[in-house]
């Protein structure tokens, strides 16, 4: 099965031997091919809406895996039993229902080693509340995909081990993992939000409201130069 560079990018943090459940399976490729490629052992395909369930439940009857991949109608991890897997895999949506979704599923989420997530937006408050809540962040990954960048990360519980502390506001925004690792990738993202943000800045005028707006673009072009400047020293 081919996927497109965003599902493989997704696809590629889940650890070897998972139980993995995919919250949000749209038609359940991802699934499948985790299963297809011996990635996973079992998993389940979920989602808050019966279209995709049906969609998903086809592919999987099409591909001969229904004794490996079980689909379920589920809001978030409402379905989900405690110890039932150890990885969740949870992409295409916003930051804020992702945090949503991980915070009413704590009983779940307690049983869990391992997070695969790849939000579509507030993307530093997904990195701040995994950190925060007894995660940490192994691996990065970003893909350009139809003129669009997207950012996963791989989180695994922490264990005695502490976390190396994050003070700048930019490490949430873009993380740490990539920049250290001069990504090119990276690199071209930065660059282009850069010159985006430096050329609303020129067009604005000088009202107090445009002032406003001027200082926060500043801002994120500072933030943006710092992980930039970081890059250079990694």
């Amino acid at each position: 099965m081919q996927l497109s560079d965003r599902l493989y990018m997704n696809v590629s943090l889940v650890p070897k031997r998972a139980k993995v459940a995919d919250i949000g399976c749209d038609h359940g490729y991802a699934v499948i091919w985790l299963v297809e490629n011996g990635i996973a052992e079992k998993a389940i395909a979920m989602d808050v809406n019966e279209g995709p369930i049906r969609r998903a439940a086809e592919h999987v009857r099409r591909a001969c895996m229904e004794d490996r991949i079980e689909c379920r109608r589920s809001d978030g991890m409402e379905m989900l039993c405690s110890g039932e897997v150890d990885t969740l895999m949870i992409a295409g949506m916003g930051g804020p229902l992702m945090i949503r979704i991980l915070r009413e599923g704590k009983e779940v989420l307690e049983r869990v080693e391992t997070l695969v997530l790849q939000p579509q937006s507030e993307i530093g408050g997904v990195r701040r509340y995994v950190r925060e809540n007894g995660f940490e962040l192994a691996e990065e990954k970003i893909c350009e995909e139809d003129g669009k960048y997207y950012f996963a990360m791989k989180a695994e519980r922490s264990g005695s081990y502490a976390q190396d502390a994050w003070s700048e506001e930019w490490q949430y925004s873009y993380g740490t993992y990539l920049a250290e690792k001069k990504d090119p990738v990276l690199r071209r993202y930065l660059q282009r939000e850069r010159r985006k943000y430096a050329g609303i800045i020129a067009q604005l005028h000088s009202e107090t409201k445009q002032n406003e707006r001027k200082c926060q673009l500043q801002h994120k072009i500072n933030e943006i130069d710092k992980c930039l400047a970081r890059m250079q020293e990694a």
